[in-house]
């Protein structure tokens, strides 16, 4: 009877240890998992922050921009006009053409004008 017990105790020994191994595995893990976790909230933080700074700089440039201009028919305009390349200085070239008369306005951005 004693040699059962002795048995059946080194048996429950052996069983503590791996158990314990175990728990010690699963606590190991637990922390890896809590790391990776921390991890990834950290990249989501840093992107909701690069959101937020997007959202303010696009605010502030659409702010910026927002000021359109709308003509009428009839309206009398200058029309930027682009640089020739013509090997010569631009520096002595209009930089505008015009006046011009508005004549038709197409999608209420485009517009056709007619030079006097």
């Amino acid at each position: 009877m004693m040699g059962n017990l002795t048995n059946d105790l080194k048996m429950v020994k052996n069983e503590l240890r791996l158990v314990q191994g175990d728990i010690k595995n699963l606590k190991k893990e637990r922390h890896s998992l809590l790391l990776q976790i921390q991890e990834k909230n950290k990249h989501v933080e840093n992107l909701k922050s690069i959101n937020d700074s997007l959202v303010k700089t696009n605010a502030y440039y659409d702010k910026k921009k927002s000021d359109k201009i709308s003509l009428r028919m009839g309206d009398i305009v200058a029309v930027r006009r682009n640089s020739n390349t013509t090997g010569e200085s631009t520096k002595t070239q209009s930089r505008y053409r015009g006046p011009a008369v508005v004549t038709e306005i197409y999608f209420l951005v485009t517009h056709t004008e007619s030079h006097n």
